[in-house]
């Protein structure tokens, strides 16, 4: 993710680790206890809130990388869970 705020590239293996992660959290929200925050440097470069989790920042190259059909989509549907689940996100 540091690579990625420098560069702005990322290889297809590292986006495919990154998806991974994210399709991981989502589906194991309710065991989820806490999220880290990422530093503030990443979440700025990412246009993040700066008390944004690691997983929104994934989320975030993702839909920049990788975009679905809605710019954002997976950073949107991220906060919903983030918010659904009470993990500390506003």
């Amino acid at each position: 993710m540091k690579d990625y705020v420098v560069t702005e590239l990322l290889s297809s293996i590292e986006l495919d680790f990154l998806e991974g992660e994210l399709w991981e959290a989502t589906q194991h929200i309710s065991e989820i206890n806490s999220l880290i925050m990422a530093p503030k440097n990443i979440c700025k470069k990412l246009e993040l809130d700066e008390k944004s989790c690691w997983q929104l920042c994934c989320a975030a190259v993702l839909d920049y990388s990788r975009p679905l059909k809605n710019k954002k989509e997976r950073v949107n549907n991220f906060k919903k869970l983030i918010i659904e689940y009470d993990l500390g996100y506003k």
